[in-house]
């Protein structure tokens, strides 16, 4: 029954989202930031664990997942505990350096391409 769950409550948030691109005609970045900052509103008033209890991994995996994390770290953050912040911190700094250093080999790649193929002609 467990998998049942998490399939359905995976499916039925893939399908909202789905239907909330298609009619605000939003790019999937922002829909994904969206999804991010209902999850980190949800949270403080216990829908996150809700949802989480019943659904298990369907929710877990999503987007929404994310902003529980975030959410969840920034009350522990009030509440005293400034660990889980600090660990999303460093994250974002780790995946920020990652980004910046894979779009610097891309160009770096791409322009070494774009000047052989111009030599050749």
């Amino acid at each position: 029954m467990m998998y049942i769950n998490a399939f359905l409550l995976g499916g039925i948030l893939c399908a909202l989202f789905q239907i909330f691109m298609m009619f605000t005609k939003l790019d999937p970045p922002r829909i994904l930031v969206l999804g991010i900052a209902l999850g980190a509103l949800l949270t403080p008033y216990g829908m996150m664990d809700a949802l989480g209890s019943w659904g298990g991994a369907g929710l877990a995996l999503m987007c929404i997942g994310a902003g529980n994390a975030i959410g969840g770290s920034f009350m522990a953050f009030l509440g005293g505990n400034p660990m889980p912040i600090a660990i999303i911190l460093g994250l974002l700094m780790i995946l920020t350096s990652i980004g910046i250093v894979s779009g610097a080999v891309r160009v770096a790649v791409t322009k070494g391409s774009t000047n052989k193929n111009v030599g050749a002609k």
